[in-house]
């Protein structure tokens, strides 16, 4: 499934939640979402089923529906999940999670940033660099933070497709060309 088909899904997902008197919010959404992923990720078997052609798509329609239940979850999520399984995209599913949660993030005036340290960063170097990233891109972030030893020291952020790289690994290979080039 490519993010194009992926989006279709989410557009009709959203256009429904957002609706002048839905019941179900954004946010309500996306916890839903969420826990059926969960519930997905952590039973191999289940995905086997829902992803099965010898399984009837009444017989995994009323599995989902059963599992959303247990779960509290408002018919119009279990009717959208019904759908993808239906349509034979459950496989994608994380995808179309991701995707909601760009949509939510958009109307929110949110962007996620990911921030890669060589060690953990202690609370307040969190705070101080989220408000940064808040007033460079002039949005709330959603952070999420990743110890990659690799990098030696210092940190990387990645917002979308750009890449703010201020790590120990970038500046010594940057050191070695410069001096390979014989620009020192």
């Amino acid at each position: 499934m490519t993010q194009a088909v992926a989006n279709r899904y989410v557009t009709a997902l959203a256009d429904v939640v957002t609706e002048p008197g839905s019941a179900l919010t954004p946010e309500r959404t996306l916890e839903q979402l969420e826990a059926f992923g969960d519930v997905l990720a952590k039973s191999p078997e289940l995905d086997g089923v829902l992803r099965s052609p010898a399984v009837s798509p009444r017989e995994k329609r009323e599995l989902v529906s059963a599992i959303g239940q247990r779960l509290g979850m408002d018919r119009v999520v279990r009717n959208f999940l019904c759908v993808v399984v239906d349509q034979r995209r459950i496989g994608h599913f994380n995808l179309l999670l991701d995707g909601f949660r760009t949509w939510l993030d958009r109307l929110r005036n949110r962007v996620k940033i990911e921030v890669r340290a060589a060690c953990r960063l202690g609370d307040g170097h969190r705070a101080s660099l989220e408000r940064q990233f808040e007033r460079l891109t002039g949005m709330q972030v959603r952070p999420t933070y990743v110890v990659d030893p690799g990098l030696l020291g210092g940190m990387s952020v990645q917002i979308g497709s750009i890449l703010y790289d201020g790590s120990l690994r970038k500046s010594l290979g940057s050191l070695a060309s410069s001096l390979a080039s014989g620009d020192i």
